[in-house]
């Protein structure tokens, strides 16, 4: 368990492991939450129309509005239908080129005559209405503008119910105005063909440019090239640009110009004369309603609620600047490609190790992701082609995500594990602060009150050098095991593990107002000189029965002799940034390491320094007189700590 668990949170592991849940949250994504990428998409890609929307001076298509002003001037909606025929009549005689009306007129009244006349002479582009839902629905009026289709192809919607014009008009042009309205309520397409009983009849956009081209027919192809659309829609004889629509057969609305680009004028204005000379002459108008309670509202990704006919001048524009937006047929492989790109830097970072903060893989994922947005964003706006950024950018950014938590939690774990080897070689606060400082080449240390104790092993030499190593080592590795708890369940820390001998220190001397890491006030010099001269006793108590007695022959028996002493000293690092050590130095050192070598000489394995006996009282310590220490300038008291025979390790003192 402890190898798979190595394994995962390796380098490798930590990418595969990555990979592999990304995968599985995108694949969980695609498959059950596919909507909510794609409308994600969409309304990303509405704030991209509204940034990028072009402001220009639209003067091909002029909007021919019914408007408050006008229901107020002419009187309220539907007008009689000589009304209507003065405005296609008066369209004409401004020199508008062709007359696109998006309203659909289904009742006949008796003076109709005139209104007949007026759409069999001018012969604009009538709207009709299809049904797209389920079930039966009732069909009203005549259609007109059928495609010369054998079949209507697959990939048309079918529709079960219509509201065309009535029969009498006979139009000969005619499109259908049924919208594709997305869940939000916003029209983003708009079926480029509908069919109805075996029937085919194009948009209003496609029949006006049909109308505009001279062509009476059109051929659907079949994409075939990577970054073509999926179909497209062609004229025979090539009088118009190739079409292209979306694998469901749709129009994907462009919402490239600015609904303030297009020039309006009140349907009022023209039936009055009231029109700037030539605004018409030579451009296509487009009729429509705006006005509150004509029905003809929808919502746009400019405006909540805006009249229906923006969207047939959108998508009439685009068709006459061959900027219809499609999906290519690389699409998928593009966005794979992306995916790929994004990971192989993502996985470049994870492998510099220490040179990269992990940290920032979230952050260089998320920055790939905006990256996939902008990137759609300029090949929608200015070639209108729509290739889709979510899927990638949840790939990446799942990724990322787990990546870089995996690979903190790596880096957590590889401290821990510096650390735990750390602090088995140094001090355990020494090795806590060396693995969160960088290395230094200064000078870190401070003079402190401490404790020290010294236990070596006499006449170890002798028997190392008598006996087989692995005996020797066995002997060692046993005093070190028991010596170390010792210390340790005492307060102590063992700073060195010297050939034969242990070196130990207590810290006692914090300042006034310290406190220990638990909160409470930190113990006075006296406790750690106190628990130091304990555990002085207890790991000579400990080692009876541990080092070989009796002793191998011709050798003398090995005894431990113990040395402790309590006054300032220097501790901290020292040494270069690339070759540095941890030390202990001073008098009070000095003194603990020359007492051990005296417990030979007296014949006391505890020696205690006058500075320690003055922390917890020479009361109960046995004075062995004023001693030259060797390296000393000065003589120093010596004490002994008087072993009962239940303290005595079965040795003579």
């Amino acid at each position: 368990m402890t190898q798979l668990w190595t394994r995962l949170f390796s380098k490798h592991g930590v990418i595969a492991v990555s990979l592999g849940v990304a995968a599985l949250i995108s694949a969980a994504f695609l498959f059950f939450a596919a909507e909510l990428l794609n409308q994600l998409e969409l309304r990303s890609s509405d704030q991209i129309w509204r940034i990028g929307a072009v402001h220009a001076d639209e003067r091909r298509l002029i909007v021919v509005d019914i408007d408050e002003r006008s229901l107020q001037q002419i009187g309220p909606w539907p007008w009689p239908h000589d009304t209507q025929a003065r405005l296609i009549q008066k369209l004409a005689a401004a020199g508008a080129r062709e007359q696109i009306i998006d309203i659909v007129f289904t009742d006949a009244q008796p003076h109709e005559a005139s209104f007949v006349a007026a759409v069999q002479q001018q012969q604009p582009v009538l709207a009709q209405v299809f049904t797209l839902d389920q079930g039966g629905q009732p069909s009203v009026g005549a259609l007109a503008g059928a495609l010369d289709w054998a079949t209507c192809p697959a990939p048309f919607a079918q529709s079960n119910g219509y509201l065309g014009n009535f029969a009498a008009l006979k139009a000969d042009h005619a499109g259908h105005i049924t919208p594709r309205v997305g869940r939000d309520g916003v029209v983003r397409h708009q079926p480029a063909i509908i069919c109805h009983q075996g029937k085919s009849y194009p948009a209003l956009g496609l029949a006006a440019l049909m109308r505009g081209a001279g062509e009476r027919n059109l051929t659907l192809q079949r994409g075939s090239q990577w970054f073509g659309p999926a179909w497209s829609l062609r004229s025979p004889n090539q009088g118009m640009d190739a079409v292209p629509l979306e694998a469901n057969g749709d129009l994907r609305v462009s919402w490239h110009l600015h609904p303030d680009s297009f020039v309006s004028v009140s349907a009022s204005d023209v039936l009055a004369d009231r029109l700037p000379a030539d605004l018409l002459k030579g451009a296509w108008v487009l009729v429509g309603a705006s006005a509150f309670g004509l029905n003809d509202t929808i919502a746009t990704p400019f405006e909540g609620a805006a009249a229906g006919l923006q969207v047939h001048a959108q998508i009439i524009t685009a068709l006459l600047d061959g900027r219809t937006p499609f999906t290519p047929l690389a699409a998928p492989a593009l966005q794979a490609a992306a995916a790929l790109l994004g990971l192989a830097s993502l996985v470049a970072l994870s492998l510099l190790g220490r040179r990269f903060p992990v940290y920032l893989l979230p952050l260089v994922a998320t920055g790939w992701a905006l990256l996939f947005w902008s990137v759609h964003a300029m090949l929608l706006l200015q070639q209108a082609i729509w290739v889709g950024w979510s899927a990638p950018a949840l790939f990446i950014l799942s990724t990322g995500s787990i990546m870089g938590v995996l690979q903190h939690a790596k880096s957590r774990l590889d401290r821990d594990r510096l650390y735990t080897h750390l602090s088995s070689y140094l001090p355990a606060p020494v090795a806590a602060a060396l693995a969160l400082q960088p290395p230094s080449s200064a000078i870190k240390a401070s003079t402190k009150q401490v404790s020290v104790l010294f236990a070596d092993i006499r006449n170890f030499s002798a028997y190392c050098e008598a006996r087989p190593p692995a005996e020797a080592a066995a002997v060692l590795h046993a005093f070190f095991s028991t010596a170390a708890p010792i210390v340790e369940a005492h307060g102590g820390v063992i700073e060195a593990f010297q050939g034969d001998a242990i070196f130990a220190v207590w810290n006692g001397d914090p300042a006034p107002d310290a406190c220990s890491p638990d909160g409470k006030p930190a113990p006075p010099p006296a406790y750690h000189a106190q628990r130091a001269l304990d555990a002085a006793v207890a790991l000579l108590s400990a080692v009876h029965g541990l080092l070989p007695d009796p002793a191998p022959a011709g050798l003398e028996p090995l005894a431990l002799g113990i040395g402790v002493e309590t006054g300032p000293a220097m501790a901290g690092s020292f040494g270069q940034a690339s070759r540095r050590t941890h030390m202990v130095m001073g008098r009070t050192v000095t003194i603990a390491s020359r007492l051990v070598v005296m417990t030979a000489e007296l014949a006391h394995p505890i020696l205690v320094g006058e500075g320690l006996a003055g922390q917890v009282g020479a009361v109960g310590l046995e004075s062995m007189g004023f001693f030259m220490l060797d390296g000393m300038r000065a003589p120093h008291h010596v004490y002994a700590y008087p072993l009962v025979p239940e303290d005595a390790p079965g040795q003579s003192h």
